[in-house]
């Protein structure tokens, strides 16, 4: 099979920390995108998955394993229709108080990164966050916060194996109480 290459197009409004961190993700996006084993994990739990109806090329109510992996691998998306084994991203970088850690739009390939959660990211936290936007520009959707939606898991998955491969330690992610996060809004919005 072709070697599926992960392409950025453009990283606007990054400092230059911000846009080498995310270059050096997408090289570990590309290495398990490119790993057999990858696609051996993906496959035991895909079908556990939730799916949602999905737009052009692929548009079916629940895509076979089969044609997921085509869809990732050939670099086909909403926007670039050509089999061109290139996962094509362009970001900018935003700031929000807001606990989102990024989006985009059903009318552009850009994606926005909110840099004020992607500093406490590492290497694997990025290139799972690429992969959940990547799959939102393949026409893949998840209401709200479904976690276990093929967007959210697929991004979860390439994380914790890249976190596994470079021995990086889970974080203890610690709650904000809501007072705190009042004060944390009061700031933003007054200050």
């Amino acid at each position: 099979m072709k070697r599926t290459n992960v392409k950025i197009h453009a990283i606007k409004k990054a400092t230059e920390k911000e846009s080498e961190a995310f270059k050096a993700a997408a090289k570990e996006f590309e290495f398990e995108i490119n790993d057999p084993d990858f696609w051996y994990d993906v496959s035991r739990v895909y079908n556990n998955w939730h799916h949602r109806k999905l737009l052009a090329p692929y548009n079916y109510e629940k895509q076979s394993f089969k044609l997921f992996k085509e869809m990732v691998l050939s670099g086909v998306d909403d926007f670039n229709k050509e089999k061109d084994y290139a996962i094509d991203i362009s970001v900018s970088f935003y700031y929000s108080w807001r606990s989102v850690v990024g989006y985009t739009l059903p009318s552009t390939w850009f994606t926005w990164v909110n840099r004020n959660i992607f500093k406490g990211f590492d290497l694997a936290d990025i290139a799972g966050n690429q992969a959940h936007e990547y799959l939102h520009n393949c026409g893949l959707d998840h209401p709200g916060t479904d976690r276990q939606s093929v967007v959210y898991r697929f991004g979860y998955l390439v994380k914790d194996r890249i976190k596994t491969r470079l021995g990086i330690a889970p974080k203890v992610v610690y709650r904000r109480s809501f007072w705190t996060r009042v004060k944390s809004f009061m700031r933003a919005v007054f200050l």
